[in-house]
């Protein structure tokens, strides 16, 4: 194998310390972390806890108040007075380069106490400080992004037509009101950036769900808005379970729109309940990412790129590689240089130095992904690396050795996305048969293609039904272009990222005026 070939490594740790910051956060001073409503910290009406714990190590970190019916209803009408202030000065009212100045001091703030969101990446998310550090930077992109957009899309009244001898008709555009965004687990930071700076730039108030597992970045992202100045009830935190706090959103008539990530079992069940009551939902709700690769292709090298997005968060992504078509021709030596790459990954707690594959975020995705690795053998697939729970030393967290496995055209062994280090090989004869195969899911988030033919491999990108479609790269975002799912993996409107994202969250009405007739 080439030194070039070996030098592509998965996303690794340095050696992180807990901020004092952090600590001191967690502690809240012997309490239970409130919600946040109104500008002020609420324990909740239903007198209900929950842990959240880092998963590397089953440390308890924090313990926070869940919210309930009340908590939402109170929130909902915080969100609602904020936005219409007394007619004349709420937050739609706001010019936008106000926004945009108090949404750039957040982040000044962010920054100052970057360790301490660090933290909660790497703490309670159980990220590798790579991952998280880049993930980190997403605050400030989102931030500067959405406010050139906001600068450069105009609200309210659109140009004017006529439409017959004496009607004049023409569009108006104007914020939802109050909208809300369900953050998983996986990405809080980046989710909750995308999620809150086009929602407020296009002049909504928000309520943020942060995920059960991971509620510390957006309760600490909350106390910062108070600092920065944001008017109480712009920004409100309802932390709680999804089948309790995220179903009373979901009941919600007051919530004008939701914006949803997680699972299609629960994102379709939100859905429905939504559809009650006409509340507008978009959503991202996973992928079973494919990778064609074709025979030109260098196998190492191209084995390796595919793993170490395949690893990314320890395939925690939902976006990433889970099933691969190689071509017959480099097929052996692409599984060789494949088994290599997942064989060298160093298993270890988050927070150490040189770790490249840590513990899972719950025990509930620890038993979903060893059930599915003895699911793919049953199916039929060979295991190439066979997986099972795994140990580190001195740590007592969901850690799971990575499985890959061959298949053939003939099986359909890896029909569901498995959220860990895992994938399905699959020789192929041709490139028509590696894209029939890579489409035949119910999913379609996002798709590669990997050759030296950049024509060749563009034309074949077109035809995924992903709604990301690359060549030679692999969970790819850009500010400018929609990250987005086809399929059941999401819809409607243009994603996250682009200026369609800012204009979803936002409600096109038809204006028409016609003379008074004359009596």
């Amino acid at each position: 194998m080439s030194t070039a070939s070996k030098e592509i490594q998965a996303l690794t740790a340095t050696q992180f310390t807990t901020p004092e910051k952090f600590l001191k956060f967690c502690q809240n001073d012997g309490k239970p972390h409130g919600g946040i409503i109104n500008g002020q910290s609420v324990r909740g009406s239903m007198n209900a806890t929950f842990d959240t714990i880092d998963p590397g190590s089953l440390e308890t970190l924090a313990t926070i108040c869940e919210m309930g019916q009340d908590e939402v209803d109170a929130a909902v009408i915080a969100g609602q007075r904020a936005f219409h202030g007394n007619g004349v000065n709420g937050w739609r009212d706001i010019p936008v380069e106000e926004k945009c100045a108090l949404i750039m001091k957040l982040v000044e703030l962010c920054e100052r106490d970057r360790d301490a969101l660090l933290a909660c990446e790497i703490r309670d998310g159980g990220k590798v400080s790579e991952l998280a550090e880049g993930d980190f930077a997403q605050i400030r992109a989102t931030a500067e992004y959405f406010c050139e957009v906001a600068k450069r899309i105009p609200l309210g009244d659109g140009s004017k037509m006529q439409v017959a001898d004496n009607i004049e008709g023409y569009t108006y555009r104007e914020p939802w009101g109050v909208v809300a965004g369900i953050i998983p687990w996986n990405y809080p930071i980046v989710l909750t950036s995308w999620f809150i700076f086009p929602a407020l730039l296009s002049g909504n108030c928000v309520l943020i769900k942060p995920a059960e597992d991971t509620p510390l970045s957006a309760l600490y992202i909350g106390k910062l808005a108070e600092e920065a100045g944001f008017p109480p009830g712009v920004i409100n935190v309802l932390p709680g379970r999804g089948e309790l706090t995220g179903q009373f959103m979901a009941e919600h008539p007051g919530i004008r729109y939701i914006s949803f990530t997680g699972s299609p079992g629960v994102g379709q069940h939100i859905l429905r309940t939504c559809d009650r009551h006409g509340t507008r939902m978009k959503r991202e709700m996973g992928g079973n990412g494919a990778a064609i690769v074709l025979e030109d292709a260098d196998p190492q090298a191209v084995a390796r790129m595919i793993g170490r997005h395949t690893n990314q968060h320890f395939g925690q992504t939902c976006c990433t590689i889970h099933r691969v078509f190689v071509a017959d021709k480099i097929a052996d030596d692409f599984i060789d240089a494949q088994r290599e790459f997942f064989s060298e990954l160093k298993i270890g707690y988050q927070a150490d130095e040189g770790t490249q594959l840590g513990a899972v975020i719950n025990s509930t995705q620890r038993s979903r992904i060893l059930s599915a690795q003895q699911d793919t053998v049953t199916r039929g697939g060979q295991p190439i690396l066979a997986g099972g729970a795994a140990e580190v030393a001195g740590r007592d967290g969901y850690y799971i050795k990575p499985a890959i496995y061959r298949a053939s055209p003939d099986l359909n062994c890896n029909p569901a996305e498995v959220f860990h280090a895992f994938a399905t090989i699959c020789p192929v004869t041709d490139t028509e048969q590696a894209l029939q195969l890579a489409n035949s899911t119910p999913y379609g988030l996002g798709a590669s293609v990997w050759t030296k033919d950049i024509s060749r491999g563009v034309e074949l990108a077109k035809r995924f039904r992903d709604g990301t479609c690359q060549v030679n790269c692999h969970n790819t975002i850009a500010y400018g272009l929609p990250y987005a799912g086809q399929g059941i993996s999401g819809g409607p409107g243009a994603g996250v990222n682009c200026e369609e994202t800012f204009t979803d969250y936002t409600e096109l009405k038809a204006i028409y005026v016609a003379d008074y007739p004359d009596s």
